[in-house]
């Protein structure tokens, strides 16, 4: 299964990411694994994760306060 950030998650996504290593390099690296993570999930069982509105389902990133819709 092929998967495309949408142009707002995307810079939210990198948002985070330069936010993280401002703090500490660490820890941008432990969130950027954790969306792959996630992504990995997702796509392996894309029908495991709660729905939140019809057919739109959720998948909350461990540790980070982000989800993946």
């Amino acid at each position: 299964m092929k998967y495309v950030f949408h142009p707002e998650a995307l810079t939210e996504y990198s948002q985070a990411v330069q936010y993280y290593a401002g703090s500490r390099t660490e820890l941008a690296q432990a969130f950027i694994n954790a969306v792959e993570d996630a992504v990995y999930k997702i796509r392996e069982s894309p029908t495991r994760w709660r729905i939140i509105d019809e057919d739109i389902r959720r998948y909350l990133i461990r540790k980070f306060p982000y989800g993946i819709i």
